[in-house]
Formats: C-alpha cells, structure tokens, sequence
C-alpha cells in the first residue's frame, strides 16, 4: 500500500481514486499533473480511467482542473474550513456533463453509479460517483485537504474523533504551530 505524508495510509476503496484525483498537483512544490492534455492522459491510464476513446483535449483538462479545485474546496470544508457555495456549483456544472447510471460492476459484482460514457467524461463521472458512494457510506467526511494553506494535500483521517487536521504533523502541524506562536509573540510585543 502507497503511504502519504506523514506515513498515513492511502484512502480505503474508492476514496484513493479521489484522493489521488485531488492529489495530482502537490500545491506547495508541483508539479501539476493535469498542466498538459497529455499529462491528463497519463494520470488517466495509470489509475485506471484510460483506454480507448480517452483522449483528453484542453477542455477535457480544464474541466478536470475545475472539478479537482471544487472538490478540493469541498475537502477543505471537511477539515473545518468554511463552506463554499462557488464550490458546490461548479461540481454540479461539470456534473451535468459526466452522467451516471446505475448499473452492476461487472457480472457478480455490485449494484452502483457508474458512467454512461466511455470517454474523458466517464473518467470524469467514475471520480463523482465515488465522491457519492463516500457520501452514502459516511467516509467521505474523513477525506480532508491538509489544514496548512500552503499544503492542502488531501488525507484520509483515520483517526477516532476525526480530529486530524494536517496530512504530516511533523512537517504542516508543526509549520501551523510555529505561525500561532509568532503571531502571539508579535501580538505580545506590541502590546508591550
């Protein structure tokens, strides 16, 4: 199993293709995944979402740019951030491009969401359908983006309360700390 910072586990079952959806540009560092339709295209196959008749052009990429900052804002919510209506919207927008159906994985498998195409907007649809299989499933509100602005990389939190709010305490916790502690040391010495 892939681990992430701050050796957490990669995000169980369907939450690891949003994970990584989200996850395709590191914020802070780069790079960008998705900066190029051929970047797209390579991020596709090796999660799965590729083959024939996904062949992402530069609306394809921007729109999967869109939704993954709009999901991004929404993992933000998850981690306490304030809610974001822009958000919500946008999802919806693309949404309406990438229809779902209800269908079975397979000839033994489940009953479930599934995208009724086989192109870039199945791809898309496949990352939406497990955003709403998480939300059916109460997982979704454990998937976060990284509490550190300057992070914001997406994490499953495993833990009892659902009280983690950064990907690596050493590195993003320990950044966020040492902010609030200057910002009161610089408070304290212009008061005195």
């Amino acid at each position: 199993m892939k681990r992430q910072p701050g050796d957490r586990a990669v995000a169980p079952g369907p939450l690891a293709l949003v994970q990584a959806f989200v996850n395709s540009v590191n914020v802070e560092f780069g790079p960008d995944r998705f900066a190029t339709a051929e970047g797209l295209a390579t991020w596709l196959e090796r999660n799965g979402l590729g083959g024939p008749g996904v062949e992402p052009g530069e609306l394809d990429r921007r729109d999967a740019v869109i939704l993954r900052e709009a999901l991004r804002a929404l993992l933000r919510e998850n981690n306490g951030g304030p809610p974001d209506p822009q958000a919500r919207r946008t999802i919806e927008h693309v949404a309406r491009a990438c229809p779902l159906v209800v269908g079975f994985d397979g000839e033994a498998g489940p009953l479930g969401l599934r995208p009724a195409l086989t192109d870039v907007r199945g791809a898309l649809a496949t990352v939406l359908a497990s955003v709403a299989d998480a939300v059916a499933d109460g997982s979704w509100q454990r998937l976060k983006a990284c509490g550190e602005h300057r992070c914001e990389w997406v994490f499953y939190d495993r833990s009892r309360n659902r009280g983690s709010r950064w990907c690596s305490m050493s590195v993003c916790g320990t950044r966020a700390k040492m902010r609030t502690y200057r910002e009161a040391k610089r408070a304290h010495n212009e008061i005195g």
